[in-house]
């Protein structure tokens, strides 16, 4: 096309200059342009301006038609195949997360109708094209926008802005633009990622969370909270000895937020002696150290928590679990450590937690798992748990629910409750997999369809752990103790184990019936 098209520009000057008095570069111009006409005096016209006039107009015709089929036609089709989408995905914001995220859905479920809402396009908009996702770019706040992404026949909305501030603000127009459009009995579950902790907290407590709707139901999630809870109960085997026979030691590299999540999940643990856990802290920031001393202070009523500032090459720790922020200073510091422990630490398994797939590439880790080193990618444990609820963890929880409405009287609706009381028992059935791999070196799947049991001091040792289990999720949630009042957020068995009553030792107890139950596979309480 192009060579064609300078043959016939040059064609048309050497045409046009055999004729006298024309300026052949002017009038070669007006003939690219289609607006050339050809007087009677001219004739007959040279040879050579007959062919490259011909050549021009093919030369305008090809470049017209790549235009449209290449360019306008695609982009207009893409957009054109959208009205056709049912219970598909829609994503607000394109960023590393969201390609993260279509990665994810694209592994396990195969090809997926999504579509991306966007402000602007950036360099992520090429690797949606690879993915098949379609592009949208508007506005947020705007209901044409939102209209555009077929937003009532979808099934799952997430708000993946980084600014925790701009994905409530979705949220609020989502919800009501359902409102306003009257969508009824198909609630779009919208998940929404907030980084700010504080601010979680509190959104949880708003209408626009709290309650589910009949076209609106609202999930808060944070990757580091989700993602670690989701990753260590996962990985149990390789963090905890498959016979508990002395209390484990757990090393932890950095005091972040991921650290402070891995306490939370770990540290109500205790051996089937019931010996606490003890964790040592690799920080060498004073003012860390004294935040966190600070802000979990209850930590110390469960477990042996200990800083350092160096590692300690000649103490046997049964494992590792790199928490540090920056992904690429912590594969470094992995294979640092397996250096530092040498033959003596070579059994220690390391963990490295990291939010995206990107530090890892096949090769390299294929290489840290050969020193026992293991990846564990965050946003890729909570693909299934928090955006698609993997339907093992969510069942269960649905039955823990109707196992309590039973036991206590209770009339009370999955749908009807607050996400935090949702989330409390997906939680209790996650903790299942860490007390079961405590009890008997076996995950929780391996458990399926056989029966298990366990003697009156094996089930209290497994009610202590839901007792304290749980009163570290209530004070992570900004619970404290007093008399009950779910509003205030206030719980009268905030206390110990030992300071319990036993009428109220008896709901934990109850609790662990409740496991048995679902590792046996029996009675459903619907």
């Amino acid at each position: 096309m192009v060579f064609s098209g300078i043959l016939g520009i040059v064609l048309s000057v050497i045409g046009f200059s055999k004729i006298p008095n024309v300026d052949s570069f002017y009038e070669t111009a007006r003939l690219f342009l289609m607006s050339v006409q050809f007087d009677k005096e001219w004739m007959p016209l040279h040879w050579t301006l007959i062919v490259g006039r011909w050549l021009i107009f093919i030369t305008l015709i090809l470049f017209s038609f790549r235009l449209f089929f290449e360019i306008v036609a695609p982009q207009f089709l893409r957009n054109l195949s959208i009205i056709f989408y049912r219970k598909h995905i829609v994503i607000c914001g394109l960023n590393k997360i969201t390609i993260n995220l279509i990665e994810n859905l694209i592994e396990k479920y195969g090809k997926k109708q999504i579509v991306v809402l966007a402000e602007e396009t950036n360099r992520y908009a090429e690797a949606l094209k690879a993915n098949n996702a379609k592009l949208l770019v508007g506005d947020f706040s705007d209901d044409n926008f939102l209209k555009k992404s077929r937003l009532k026949k979808a099934n799952v909305l997430y708000a993946f802005v980084d600014n925790d501030k701009v994905n409530v603000k979705i949220a609020q127009s989502v919800s009501l633009f359902l409102e306003n459009e009257k969508v009824k009995n198909n609630p779009l579950k919208c998940f929404v990622l907030i980084k700010d902790r504080e601010l979680k907290l509190i959104l949880e407590e708003t209408p626009l969370f709290k309650y589910k709707t009949d076209f609106f139901d609202g999930n808060i999630f944070n990757i580091n909270e989700m993602g670690m809870k989701y990753g260590i109960v996962s990985h149990i085997d390789k963090i905890l000895p498959k016979e508990i026979k002395t209390p484990p030691e757990i090393l932890l590299i950095g005091l972040t937020e991921k650290t402070e999540f891995a306490l939370v999940n770990l540290v109500h643990c205790l051996t089937m002696q019931r010996e606490s856990f003890r964790f040592t802290i690799v920080e060498k920031n004073p003012r860390k150290i004294r935040y966190f001393q600070k802000e979990y202070s209850y930590f110390q009523n469960f477990a042996e928590i200990t800083f350092v500032s160096d590692i300690d090459s000649e103490k046997y720790y049964d494992t590792v679990l790199v928490c540090t922020d920056n992904p690429i200073e912590a594969v470094k510091q992995s294979v640092d450590i397996r250096y530092l422990f040498g033959e003596k630490g070579k059994n220690t398994n390391i963990l490295v937690f990291c939010n995206e797939t990107d530090t890892f590439n096949e090769v390299l880790k294929k290489e840290l798992v050969e020193k026992n080193i293991f990846p564990v990618i965050l946003f890729s444990q909570i693909a299934d748990y928090v955006f698609e609820l993997d339907e093992n963890i969510e069942e269960k929880a649905k039955e823990t629910h109707y196992f309590w409405n039973m036991l206590y009287n209770q009339n009370k609706e999955w749908d009807e409750m607050a996400g935090h009381f949702k989330q409390s028992s997906r939680n209790q059935i996650l903790d299942n997999y860490l007390r079961i791999y405590i009890a008997r070196g076996e995950t929780f799947n391996q458990f399926n369809n056989r029966l298990v049991s366990f003697s009156d001091l094996e089930k209290e040792t497994l009610a202590m752990m839901e007792h304290r289990r749980w009163v570290i999720e209530k004070l992570v949630n900004g619970w404290v103790a007093g008399d009950r009042n779910n509003d205030m957020k206030r719980h009268n068995c905030l206390v110990l184990w030992e300071q319990l009553s036993d009428e109220e030792k008896s709901k934990d107890f109850d609790a662990i019936d409740l496991m048995f139950r679902l590792l046996n596979n029996q009675n459903k309480y619907k």
